[in-house]
């Protein structure tokens, strides 16, 4: 394992869950795949925050449901709030290709243009959150870049999809 991936993961990496950070990306991702026009914009402004949310609020109640009421903790707010702050990287870092999508239409680059660049975006954060959870796992250097292009995979599927919504729009 090389050392200065597992000191970048130390770092870099989103809180201590990259799993939740890789769930809300690709969220993101899939809810901007469908913006094809300026009059989409606004409503995925909106749609894409509000609709991680909701995605992590059931997301944490799941694994509080797995974790908390199998384990038997008998304070269960305390266990819900831990499943609410364990997964709260759904929300947190999935962020980042909308701020991309915002910042480029802000800065007039064309609608389409913007759209691809903010998968863009997420197909490299989800491979980087790859990475670094494997790097941060002890994982070797191949064997992070495997896991890392893994990752990245399903962000290149919602770019398929985005190609999919395209030619049947």
């Amino acid at each position: 394992m090389h050392r200065w991936l597992k000191v970048l993961a130390h770092v870099v990496e989103p809180s201590h869950n990259a799993a939740g950070a890789v769930h809300g990306t690709a969220i993101c991702a899939a809810l901007i795949a469908t913006v094809q026009e300026q009059d989409k914009l606004i409503a995925t402004i909106v749609t894409v925050p509000a609709t991680l949310l909701v995605y992590w609020i059931a997301f944490s109640y799941a694994h509080f449901l797995h974790e908390g009421i199998a384990g038997g903790s008998p304070s269960w707010l305390r266990g819900l709030r831990h499943s609410l702050a364990e997964e709260f990287s759904i929300v947190e870092n999935a962020l980042l290709p909308l701020i991309v999508l915002l910042l480029l239409a802000a800065a007039g680059v064309p609608i389409d243009t913007a759209v691809w660049i903010a998968l863009g975006s997420a197909v490299a954060l989800m491979f980087g959150w790859g990475l670094l959870a494997a790097g941060r796992s002890g994982h070797s250097g191949r064997a992070s870049v495997g896991i890392g292009l893994t990752s990245a995979l399903v962000g290149a599927l919602i770019i398929v999809l985005k190609v999919a919504v395209k030619a049947l729009s």
